[in-house]
């Protein structure tokens, strides 16, 4: 199981018990806009990866290309040290791999 498919049960879960979240706590429509920006954060890690892996494809198909730029690395890189954060709230999960902690 990967990092994005732990993360997307979750949040599948953590969305189905939205409807009974307190008012205390902001009610069920403040814990579906959680689950809402948690997936776009999984989301972008995911377009981010893609893009990095799409440029290492093309550069080993190219003499002397470059994988990605430095930046375009360091944004993966960011984006999954987030992944990771919001994987480390579920820790105490059996599926949670321990290599995702941060």
């Amino acid at each position: 199981m990967t990092i994005v498919d732990f993360l997307s049960t979750r949040l599948d879960e953590d969305e189905r018990a939205a409807h009974a979240a307190s008012p205390g706590t902001g009610g069920p429509g403040r814990a579906r806009a959680d689950v809402a920006a948690k997936r776009r954060i999984v989301n972008e890690y995911v377009r981010a990866h893609r893009e990095q892996m799409g440029a290492v494809a093309r550069a080993s198909g190219s003499r002397g290309g470059t994988p990605g730029t430095p930046e375009a690395w360091g944004a993966l890189h960011a984006w999954r040290k987030a992944v990771e954060h919001l994987a480390a709230a579920y820790a105490g999960h059996p599926d949670y791999d321990r290599s995702w902690a941060v």
